[in-house]
Formats: structure tokens, sequence, C-alpha cells
């Protein structure tokens, strides 16, 4: 089964300009800039027979973005709403309070605190590259957290079953 899993990140203006996205941990890709196409999306989700993972809103996006139904042709799984109902209580549901329980490393941190400097950087050429660091860290770490979580917690097949988006 190949699984996928999503991160990405867009303006203000709803307009995507990065998508982070991995089918395990050591096969992590970027799309943006001149790969960021219709046609390299497809490819992306050409190959997934199992699920598709992302945090939060971004399968939404991607969906408004490109006018593609995700949603209704593959099974999408919110790790957000999979980490609430597993794990209640929390003071915090944000990624990088899951990466300091479970010890999950990342090299660039700077935008946990301040996600509004993320644009000002992607939109500075001499910065631009931690912005791809930082989202190639989130996709590669949000394998992590759930393969880690899953496996603690016992989430196995008939449980994301019920959580499927339609």
């Amino acid at each position: 089964m190949t699984d996928l899993y999503l991160d990405l990140e867009w303006f203000f203006n709803q307009e995507v300009y990065l998508v982070g996205y991995a089918y395990s941990v050591t096969t992590v890709n970027l799309l943006y800039d001149e790969t960021l196409t219709m046609e390299n999306i497809h490819k992306m989700i050409e190959p997934v027979d199992g699920y598709i993972y992302f945090y939060g809103p971004d399968i939404g996006m991607l969906e408004k973005c490109t006018g593609l139904d995700i949603r209704n042709n593959f099974r999408c799984i919110n790790l957000l709403k999979v980490f609430r109902d597993i794990m209640p209580g929390l003071d915090s549901y944000k990624l990088a309070a899951f990466e300091e329980m479970f010890e999950v490393k990342r090299s660039q941190k700077q935008y946990k605190t301040n996600i509004w400097k993320l644009v000002d950087d992607w939109n500075n050429p001499y910065k631009k590259q931690q912005v791809l660091k930082y989202n190639y860290e989130d996709v590669a770490n949000l394998v992590r957290l759930k393969k880690e979580i899953f496996r603690l917690y016992g989430v196995g097949e008939e449980y994301l079953e019920t959580t499927i988006m339609i």
C-alpha cells in the first residue's frame, strides 16, 4: 500500500506556493515555483492506494486550489482529528507540541512561533531555502509522528476507516 503525507504552505490570499509530500520518511519531495504544476500534483497522488494523511485544512486547500475532488477519490485522514480523538485533553494540538512530546527533532524551528514570518521569508531570496527546509521537516516529522503515535495507541485500519473525510 502506498500512503501519501501532505503539508502545504499558502499565502494570505489562499494561493498555495509550496507542497511538501512524502510516501515515507525517506521519500520527501517539494513542489514549488516551476515544479508546482497540475501535472506534478497528479503524479504525486497517482501512486496512492492507501491513505492520504495531512494535518488541519491542507486537503481542503489543495482541492480548492486545484479543482480536484480528492476526498471523494481517496481515503483522506486528518491527523489533527485523529490525535484529538486518541489523546483528548492536551493543552495544545499543534504539530510542534507533538514534536516536543515525542522528541522529534528539527533544524528549522523559527516558524513554529511566528507562522507569518514564513511568507516573508518565502519572498526573500536569501531566506527561501529555510522555508523549504522547514516544510521538508514538517512532512518528514508528520510521517514520524503518525507512525509513533499509531504504534503507541494501537491505531489500526478499523479505526481509520471511521475517520475518513467525505
